[in-house]
């Protein structure tokens, strides 16, 4: 299967899932539905008489059967899957040199940048609008007496929790690119970011974004 076959692949599985959530929503449904028949019937010597009295002319305990019945054969394909998976994600993170992060909080996103900076030896940070024209930082620029490059700023490292404040305050913390000599940065929103590096840096990025933010 050629790369470009694959990645197609992937996007149908991708929206796949997508039908596969919904089914699982409703099938949520019917259970919550069955749990109030069964708590009626056991409330209820009578209740339990009619119900099975109308559930004889209706199909909703072979449907049920039936569904159940396939959904066990998915659970037991996936738990194969499962297995055959972890050494394919391990090739993945051997390879990957480029990879998304979401954040619950954007402290979490603050403290995933500046520690960025502090595990890959940045001593100078690059930062320009993601889009032309979306941002202008040359008032920040002047503001904070920092360099002026391509349509952004040199910030030094010393400085870079002060740079991220003051884009904060200016509700300018979105649409950016941070770059350095190891990695390129994108923010895209106040809780998420890509990041495009070489696969160890990507790896040491991704074990340093599992760590707690420091605020």
């Amino acid at each position: 299967m050629s790369l470009a076959k694959l990645e197609g692949e992937l996007l149908k599985v991708r929206e796949d899932l997508g039908k596969a959530k919904q089914v699982n929503a409703s099938f949520e449904k019917v259970l919550q539905e069955m749990s109030i028949l069964r708590s009626r019937s056991i409330a209820n010597p009578r209740t339990k008489e009619q119900i099975v009295s109308e559930l004889k002319d209706k199909e909703i305990l072979d449907l049920f059967a039936s569904i159940e019945t396939d959904f066990e054969e998915l659970r037991q394909e996936m738990t194969k899957q499962s297995i055959e998976k972890e050494g394919i994600l391990d090739f993945i993170e051997s390879i990957r040199t480029k990879r998304s992060f979401s954040f619950s909080e954007t402290e979490k996103t603050i403290s995933f940048l500046e520690n960025s900076m502090d595990t890959l030896d940045a001593s100078h940070i690059a930062v320009r609008p993601e889009f032309i024209g979306l941002i202008d930082l040359n008032p920040l620029a002047i503001e904070m007496g920092l360099m002026k490059n391509n349509g952004g700023v040199i910030v030094e490292r010393e400085r870079f929790s002060e740079f991220i404040v003051a884009l904060l305050a200016k509700k300018m913390f979105h649409d950016l690119i941070f770059e350095t000599d190891k990695v390129k940065i994108v923010l895209k929103t106040y809780r998420e970011v890509s990041v495009e590096a070489e696969n160890s840096s990507i790896r040491a990025l991704s074990r340093l974004a599992k760590i707690p933010a420091l605020y």
